[in-house]
């Protein structure tokens, strides 16, 4: 990953922790909207509204003005269109290195983002068209200088304690857990599906026992221990011998995914799917080209494991893909499958999956199911990075890097 890629997710994880801390913080009769109207955040009352933009600038030397003319020029464009009095607008942004006092904004740095000759914010000057009442605006606006991540993370976590969460629960399930829900709702298309209250948060958190794996909390500073706390939930059902299990795979979705898929399902097969116990065949179903199923199915069978992917010719039979394999061999000396696991691509044979209801059903990258007959099933979530952070957490290897 590059800098600037790790400088983004930095500043996206930044933003939704202060989004969690402000729900956290909140009073019972106020409403926040993730990634609201206004700004990033909007914390409304009977009778005010909080709108703040999140900066993240770990990179920056210093402060400088110049830095936040953009969101400055949001605000004031915010403010010139809206006839509300009630709302204060803040400005919540790190930066290493600020000196005490800390810097202040003035009508002349407000006049400065306005007479700024950066093409990239033209279209926001415009706007404006030069006439903005400062003193106004400015009893309404305020600048936080606010803590590195590092330490906004320990007011998030303890924000989560003085909530009520078990301090045990706090890393491993609440903390990866809310700020996996803030991600989600930030992506919402509707404002009104954005919107949440600390009573929602805090009842959905006390309800949920199983810690989300996503591309966000694989970001946490807390990876090994979101992904030891997952490895020993997904313990119980895949120790069971005789359960039928479904793994869907969004191939675009894992970095590795090319280069692990057939080391992966080797692994898999050999701890779930290799003793004479093992009655149940896995489906191994991915959203991905034909060409790339083959090129997979060969890749397996150059290593001696045997699939099927119910093709006749060219037709897709689907008695023939989900017939039993002849099995041969004993216990004791050796079983040998006719095959050990299906290949399915999801964008033509997806509907096969709810012929015969699986036990597990086991999501892995950013796939949506709900074609999927999931009622009575068990479903696990795992939308990782990588196929070796999804082989550790379900047992198949002990590494996951």
């Amino acid at each position: 990953m590059t800098r600037s890629a790790d400088y983004t997710i930095k500043g996206f994880l930044y933003q939704f922790n202060k989004t969690l801390l402000e729900i956290l913080n909140s009073q019972n009769d106020e409403t926040i909207t993730i990634e609201g109207i206004i700004e990033d955040v909007d914390v409304v009352s009977p009778s005010r509204t909080k709108a703040i933009q999140c900066k993240y600038h770990e990179a920056s030397s210093e402060f400088k003005v110049s830095t936040i003319y953009k969101p400055l020029l949001q605000m004031m464009i915010h403010f010139k269109k809206s006839k509300a009095k009630d709302i204060n607008y803040i400005l919540f942004a790190h930066f290493p290195n600020v000196t005490t006092p800390k810097p202040t904004i003035s009508e002349s740095d407000l006049q400065s983002a306005i007479d700024s000759k950066n093409k990239s914010l033209k279209t926001y000057i415009e706007k404006l068209d030069g006439k903005v009442d400062f003193d106004t605006f400015l009893s309404k606006f305020k600048i936080e200088f606010a803590p590195s991540f590092d330490n906004l993370v320990p007011q998030v976590t303890q924000a989560l304690k003085n909530c009520g969460i078990a301090e045990e629960e706090v890393e491993t399930l609440s903390y990866p857990n809310a700020i996996n829900m803030v991600a989600v709702i930030s992506t919402k298309h509707e404002p009104k599906d954005r919107e949440i209250t600390k009573a929602q948060l805090l009842e959905s958190l006390k309800t949920i026992r199983k810690t989300a794996i996503s591309h966000w909390t694989m970001a946490l500073r807390s990876k090994k221990q979101v992904l030891d706390a997952r490895r020993k939930q997904l313990r119980a059902c895949l120790s069971t011998n005789s359960r039928l299990r479904y793994l869907v795979f969004d191939p675009d979705s894992l970095d590795d995914f090319d280069k692990e898929i057939v080391l992966f399902i080797d692994s898999y097969l050999t701890k779930y799917h290799s003793k004479s116990a093992h009655i149940s065949t896995p489906i191994f179903c991915l959203r991905t080209s034909i060409e790339k199923i083959q090129d997979i199915q060969f890749r397996l069978h150059s290593k001696g494991i045997s699939s099927t992917d119910g093709y006749i010719g060219r037709k897709f039979d689907e008695s023939h893909f989900l017939r039993p394999p002849i099995v041969q061999g004993s216990p004791r000396s050796g079983i040998k499958r006719e095959f050990s696991l299906r290949l399915l691509r999801w964008d033509d044979h997806r509907t096969t999956l709810n012929k015969q209801k699986c036990d597990d059903l086991i999501i892995i990258g950013n796939c949506t199911f709900d074609e999927l007959d999931t009622k009575d099933v068990n479903v696990e979530e795992l939308s990782a990075n990588s196929i070796k952070e999804i082989g550790y957490v379900m047992g198949v290897s002990d590494v996951y890097e």
